[in-house]
């Protein structure tokens, strides 16, 4: 942890493509990047959790990039909800990479599952 930042580091085989995922924690929401190789920012998209806990083609938005728009969108959508803050996602996938971004996101979905569970974990007072 950095001066009340987390960050975590997630590494996942997609097809013959190796996967990186980090985290950062931010107190109202989370940075996301996923990339393969090194990182590098990619096509962004920004998500916001919706007052009902459901996903909403108004509740994000594709900032900057035109490569994998939509796999974009819906990591943000999907995390917004699961994490309950503003999301940022950045998504950068090389050539050998981008004929795996269904699976990229269904492991980044999954990904954020897990760090959704543990968030609400962490807040119970058991």
């Amino acid at each position: 942890m950095v001066s009340g930042l987390e960050f975590v580091e997630e590494k996942v085989q997609v097809g013959r493509a190796n996967i990186a995922v980090a985290t950062c924690k931010l107190d109202n929401g989370f940075l996301i990047l996923v990339s393969d190789g090194e990182y590098r920012f990619g096509t962004v998209a920004v998500g916001v959790p919706t007052p009902f806990g459901e996903i909403s083609p108004t509740a994000t938005s594709c900032l900057v990039g035109t490569r994998f728009q939509a796999a974009v969108r819906a990591m943000a959508d999907i995390a917004a909800l699961k994490l309950g803050g503003i999301v940022f996602v950045s998504l950068f996938l090389s050539k050998e990479g981008e004929a795996y971004v269904g699976s990229v996101l269904e492991a980044v979905r999954r990904l954020i599952v897990k760090r959704g569970e543990a968030t609400e974990a962490s807040k119970d007072p058991e």
